[in-house]
């Protein structure tokens, strides 16, 4: 177990539930608690539930309400909460991205998925992410 993912819950939301089994196995096995969500909607209720949420990792693109508009939400609601995004797709001159978004392509590796969230975690202060 890696003291960078020591005690941190991280909150995987896809609607792909083969990605999120898939990066919550990767993260479990290096010490991670992770809890699954299989929408921006499902990721919002566990984040007002368990407060313990140290960073979330969220897909763009989902329906109803894609990565961006939950990244916005949380960073209105869970000011300080970070996260990292990821996508399958091409982010394209039509999306809005919101400023500062680190955006992982998928298939990412492991030390791609750990490295962003232990420097996510790093720079929030420690995980403190609320």
């Amino acid at each position: 177990m890696s003291s960078d993912s020591a005690a941190h819950t991280v909150l995987i939301a896809d609607d792909e539930r083969d990605t999120v089994d898939t990066t919550a196995v990767m993260l479990e096995g290096s010490g991670y608690r992770v809890l699954r969500a299989y929408s921006a909607k499902e990721a919002l209720i566990l984040l007002d539930d368990h407060p313990e949420i140290a960073l979330l990792v969220s897909d763009i693109r989902m329906p109803d309400v894609d990565g961006f508009d939950l990244l916005r939400v949380v960073r209105h609601r869970f000011k300080s909460l970070p996260v990292v995004l990821i996508t399958g797709l091409p982010v394209t001159d039509d999306d809005v991205v919101p400023i500062g978004a680190e955006i992982l392509t998928k298939p990412f590796s492991y030390e791609e998925l750990t490295g962003a969230l232990s420097a996510k975690l790093a720079s929030a202060g420690n995980g403190a992410g609320r």
